[in-house]
């Protein structure tokens, strides 16, 4: 047990004399270089644990958990259509048929690459990121009246509802004079907006019966896209899709599709954190340095401390108890610190932009507008546990020092 007695030394060395201000000042680098080292870490962490979730959203929201797809990779007839039979045997899932293209995308003298994808009308209305679709647009298009443009490619092109593009299908059609490509004019009736750039400024969404048309697959599409009602039951609808489906359709879920880059994020989300606790180390060896000043400064302390009868235990402790007070309030001023950051990082994102008149982090690099955050508490107490620890690691050495101190060599008496 920590006595009153050791207590209020501890806190007597922590407020130094007008002498001891070179002692003072590397305290404060300790406590300093712990707090912003805490705060760097959870901030860090927080925005790469936002803009994985993020993106993993905005993905699925797009793409949908689970795809099914022929296993030679072949086109799928409607006869073969499974999405009725799979919704009536499985709960919670919205089940659609998909065709996917590239192709050029023109109005004007402007043109740009596009991704076409052809889907049903029910597709808006099971994915909440299409909120932005006005229902309008979403009625035109069930009604095969045109195509859903994102937000971004809008503002490239000055695009209107009502207006009419041009898309170049990368899909050729043999004729007598050889390989021509397909092209069709196409009314706008919406826009979506994800947030995400490379959908917004690059994806087209065109109803399946006019993209068969289009590109001469007749009554064929290329998959199935599943969303489910729930995420966590992820797993557990895959069981149930692989004893329903047919024998020639294979099931892949969002992790196969995106391998690299979720384990690419995991990868750069551990290195940083990696990096980011150097920082803390630094403080710690930092906190070492100032402990073992402290010790030489207080070494005829010491002394006397002993001669009047406190044991070596007693010197232990409070110089441990020294180094830990300066290791936890660095660590809770660096969570507070990193809190308050990470709950307005946008607005002091927008303030430093405005200052810079620049922009810090680009749409067509970083893919989202505004910098998504979230705060994992677990995470956070990690990370505090880890720098409390390495603050008392760091205090051991000096007070082992402090409590071997000989005092008869020490008290000189006048």
């Amino acid at each position: 047990m920590i006595s009153f007695f050791e207590i209020w030394v501890s806190f007597k060395y922590l407020l130094p004399k007008t002498k001891e201000k070179f002692f003072s000042i590397i305290t404060i680098f300790s406590f300093v270089g712990i707090s912003l080292g805490v705060a760097t870490l959870i901030i860090v962490m927080s925005v790469m644990n936002g803009f994985r979730d993020e993106l993993t959203n905005k993905i699925l929201g797009v793409n949908g958990h689970l795809k099914l797809q022929h296993f030679n990779n072949l086109k799928i007839h409607n006869k073969d259509s499974l999405d009725e039979i799979l919704s009536n045997k499985i709960s919670d899932i919205f089940v659609n048929k998909i065709i996917v293209s590239q192709a050029l995308f023109s109005k004007n003298s402007f043109s740009t690459g596009v991704y076409l994808k052809g889907v049903e009308g029910k597709y808006f209305s099971e994915r909440r990121i299409f909120s932005s679709i006005k229902p309008s647009s979403i009625k035109a298009f069930k009604n095969n009246e045109g195509i859903i443009v994102g937000e971004k490619l809008k503002k490239k092109l000055n695009l209107e509802i009502g207006d009419f593009v041009n898309i170049l299908s990368s899909n050729n059609i043999q004729t007598v004079f050889g390989n021509m490509p397909r092209s069709s004019s196409f009314k706008v009736v919406g826009f979506f907006n994800t947030g995400m750039y490379e959908y917004d400024s690059a994806l087209i969404f065109i109803p399946i019966e006019i993209i068969q048309s289009f590109l001469n697959m007749q009554s064929f599409f290329d998959f199935y896209e599943i969303q489910l009602k729930n995420f966590d039951e992820l797993d557990e609808k895959q069981i149930q899709l692989n004893i329903n489906i047919p024998s020639f359709l294979k099931i892949s879920d969002w992790r196969q599709l995106n391998p690299s880059l979720f384990n690419a994020l995991e990868v750069e989300k551990n290195v940083m954190f990696l990096i980011l606790l150097l920082i803390i180390v630094v403080a710690a060896f930092n906190l070492i340095s100032s402990m073992i000043i402290l010790v030489s400064m207080k070494r005829r302390d010491i002394g006397v401390l002993r001669i009047l009868g406190v044991k070596k235990n007693q010197i232990l402790k409070i110089f441990v108890l020294n180094g830990s007070i300066i290791g936890i309030l660095g660590t809770f001023i660096g969570c507070f610190l990193g809190l308050i950051f990470c709950m307005n990082i946008n607005e002091i994102k927008s303030f430093i932009e405005f200052f810079l008149d620049s922009n810090l982090f680009s749409e067509e690099i970083y893919f989202f507008s505004q910098l998504p955050v979230i705060i994992n508490y677990s995470q956070i107490l990690k990370i505090a546990l880890i720098s409390i620890l390495l603050s008392f690691i760091s205090t051991i050495y000096p007070s082992v020092r402090a409590s071997k101190v000989d005092p008869i060599n020490l008290i000189k008496w006048n």
